[in-house]
């Protein structure tokens, strides 16, 4: 299929009509207790001190499919969990997708589809370490920041 026969969408509306949701993706969940029997690590993330939450959210398409996801790296003084969870969306037909179109889809659907497989998969990881799970704030897209996947281009394609 050439480039010029791919549609561009033209707003957010049209896009939240057209796009389907068909699969949670789950790319990492994890958890590492610390309570004294940690090993070295050069990994400045394996530090431990304050609690504190990186959350990154990522985008990226391939003609009918569009993939939101969200990785979560939580540490706290007991431990460290990590939640890394992507909603793939589906097109009728091969669709070019703005930026702000498709950042605004990320913050308003694809988001909040997401949100509840990351806490629980940071809660269950706190739990099966038996260590006080973690309650993830609200998201704030600003805060965070919308990334395309390296060598995407400004317009989604």
């Amino acid at each position: 299929m050439s480039a010029s026969s791919v549609r561009a969408v033209s707003s957010f509306e049209e896009l939240q009509q057209i796009a389907e949701l068909i699969d949670i993706v789950y790319y990492e969940v994890s958890g590492r207790r610390s309570d004294g029997f940690e090993q070295p690590s050069a990994d400045p993330e394996d530090g431990v001190g304050d609690d504190q939450a990186d959350i990154q959210l990522m985008q990226r398409t391939d003609g009918k499919h569009l993939a939101v996801r969200t990785r979560a790296v939580v540490v706290t003084s007991e431990g460290r969990m990590i939640a890394d969870v992507a909603a793939v969306f589906r097109t009728p037909e091969p669709v070019r997708i703005p930026v702000a179109i498709a950042k605004r889809f990320a913050a308003v659907i694809a988001t909040p589809v997401m949100r509840p497989y990351v806490r629980e998969a940071i809660h269950q990881s706190a739990v099966k370490l038996g260590i006080a799970a973690p309650l993830l704030s609200v998201l704030d897209l600003e805060d965070v920041g919308l990334s395309p996947s390296a060598g995407e281009s400004k317009a989604l394609s």
